[in-house]
């Protein structure tokens, strides 16, 4: 049996990626004057998010109207790096980023005994809205650099609806 090529969302990919950018520097977990970056990461530390693939079309649906309906899927993964990490300070970075997908799936989250909520997504353009972001693992140790610094991760993924005329 052949099996399917998948299609991709071209333009959507550029709108999440700037969506979701911006959602996760709104992280209230982040200090200030800290950063998630898109796909960099320094030697010895560091917080980036980095997309495992485009943005896939999972689902299609054409109407008689012309309109399109397309569910789409952007996964990507947040990479916590920092080195010489005691036992204490590795569950911290788990738990922060555990907290983070958490904050991104509109749960409540408590960070120095204050509680937060994520209340919306944001807006998409060009008739895309959020569905849901949702975690697909939670956070791991994925790598240790030459160095000795530690990638810890968590995958993540935000499904969006795509509506178009055809």
């Amino acid at each position: 049996m052949e099996e399917k090529a998948k299609k991709y969302d071209i333009d959507g990919y550029d709108i999440l990626t700037t969506a979701i950018r911006e959602l996760v520097n709104q992280y209230p977990g982040l200090n200030d004057g800290d950063e998630i970056t898109f796909s960099l990461l320094e030697e010895n530390s560091g917080k980036a998010m980095f997309p495992l693939s485009g943005a896939a079309i999972e689902k299609e649906s054409e109407f008689i109207t012309g309109e399109v309906e397309q569910i789409c899927v952007y996964p990507f993964m947040v990479i916590y790096r920092a080195s010489g990490l005691s036992e204490n300070r590795k569950a911290s970075v788990k738990e922060w980023l555990d907290n983070l997908g958490i904050w991104l799936e509109k749960q409540v989250i408590a960070i120095n005994g204050a509680e937060h909520k994520l209340t919306e997504y944001p807006q998409l353009t060009d008739g895309r809205k959020f569905i849901t972001i949702s975690r697909s693992s939670p956070a791991y140790l994925d790598s240790v650099e030459e160095n000795n610094a530690e990638n810890w991760a968590i995958s993540i993924i935000a499904k969006y609806k795509n509506n178009f005329e055809r």
